[in-house]
C-alpha cells in the first residue's frame, strides 16, 4: 500500500471500530454467523474447497452433510471474527470462571501456570482462538507469530485493541534470536500451524491425505527442548467456551534430525486430527489445505 493512503485507511478502521464498539458483545457472534451463512452461498471456489476437503477427510459421509458442515464452518469463522473484537468487553476473571469449562491435564496446567516455564502451545484454526489467546494470557505472558499489515498505523491499532497484552511478532521475520530469548524468559509461544506450508514444509499424512506441513514446531522443540502442548478453545454457547488441552507431548528422539522432525510432526498432526474430528463445525475447512504434491520437493530438516 502506498504510504499516502496509510492515514485515511487508519481513520476508516477507527470509524469501523467505533461502530462495532456500539454492538453488545452477546450480539457479535449471531450477527457474524448470519453474515457468514449468507456469504457461503456466494463463496464460489471457497465453498467448493471446503466441501471437497470435508469429503476427502471422511468427516462427512455424503455431499449433503459436507455442505452442512462447510456452511456451519464459514458461519462460525465470521461469527468468531466479530466476537473476537469484543473480547475486552466480556472476558473478565469472573466471566471466565462461570462460562469456560476446562479439560486440562494437571501436567499441562502446571506448565501453563508455572512462572518462568517456556511452553510451545499449538492449535489448529479451530474454535475461538482469539478468545483463547486472552484466556492463555491470564495464565502467563503470551507471544504469537502472525502475519502483519503493511499499514503500520492499522497494525499498531489492531495490536493494542485486539490483542492487548499479547506480544505479536511478524511472521515474515521468522523466529529471530530476540524472539527466542523472550520466549525463554517464561512465555507461552502460541502458533497455529495447520495450514499449507508451501516451499517451507514437508509432505506428511494429515487427516488421511498427504499435506505440506510446517516444520517449525519440530525445529523449535529440537532447538530449545521446551515442552509442547496442543490445545483447542471451542465455543459452546453465547459467550461460553470449552478449553481442551492435550497432555504434554512426548517424543522418542533418536538424534537423527530428519527422523525426529517427522516423528514430532506426526505426533502433532494426530492430536490436531483428534480435535478437528471432535469439533468439525468449528474448523476452517475453506483453506486449500490438501494440494497436488510437486514432483520435486525440497525437504527442510
Amino acid at each position: 500500500m502506498n504510504p499516502i493512503f496509510h492515514y485515511p485507511v487508519y481513520l476508516g478502521v477507527r470509524l469501523i471500530w467505533f461502530v462495532l464498539r456500539l454492538l453488545p458483545a452477546h450480539r457479535a457472534y449471531p450477527l457474524g454467523a448470519a453474515a457468514g451463512r449468507r456469504f457461503f452461498c456466494l463463496a464460489g471456489s471457497r465453498k467448493r474447497v471446503a466441501i471437497e476437503n470435508i469429503l476427502r477427510t471422511g468427516v462427512a459421509a455424503d455431499r449433503a452433510e459436507a455442505a452442512r458442515l462447510a456452511r456451519a464452518s464459514v458461519a462460525h469463522f465470521v461469527g468468531h471474527a466479530l466476537e473476537g473484537l469484543k473480547v475486552s468487553d466480556f472476558l473478565t476473571p469472573e466471566h471466565a470462571a462461570q462460562n469456560i469449562t476446562r479439560n486440562v491435564p494437571e501436567a499441562s496446567r502446571a506448565l501453563l501456570e508455572t512462572p518462568g516455564q517456556p511452553v510451545l502451545l499449538l492449535t489448529p484454526h479451530l474454535g475461538s482462538w482469539e478468545v483463547g489467546l486472552g484466556v492463555a494470557a491470564a495464565m502467563k505472558p503470551v507471544m504469537v507469530l502472525a502475519s502483519t499489515l503493511r499499514n503500520p498505523l492499522v497494525q499498531r491499532f489492531m495490536e493494542s485493541h485486539l490483542r492487548g497484552g499479547i506480544e505479536v511478532y511478524p511472521k515474515r521475520n521468522g523466529f529471530s534470536p530476540a524472539m527466542i530469548k523472550r520466549w525463554g524468559e517464561g512465555r507461552i509461544l502460541g502458533l497455529a500451524v495447520d495450514q499449507h506450508a508451501g516451499r517451507h514444509g514437508i509432505w506428511l499424512d494429515f487427516m488421511g491425505r498427504p499435506a505440506c506441513i510446517h516444520t517449525s514446531p519440530a525445529r523449535l522443540h529440537l532447538c530449545t527442548g521446551y515442552p509442547v502442548i496442543v490445545g483447542a478453545f471451542v465455543r459452546t454457547g453465547p459467550l461460553r467456551y470449552h478449553m481442551d488441552v492435550s497432555e504434554p507431548l512426548a517424543f522418542a528422539l533418536t538424534g537423527d534430525r530428519e527422523r525426529d522432525t517427522i516423528a514430532i510432526l506426526e505426533t502433532i498432526n494426530r492430536q490436531f486430527e483428534t480435535f478437528i474430528r471432535r469439533y468439525p463445525e468449528q474448523y476452517l475447512w475453506s483453506h486449500r489445505r490438501w494440494r497436488q504434491r510437486p514432483e520435486t520437493v525440497r525437504r527442510r530438516f
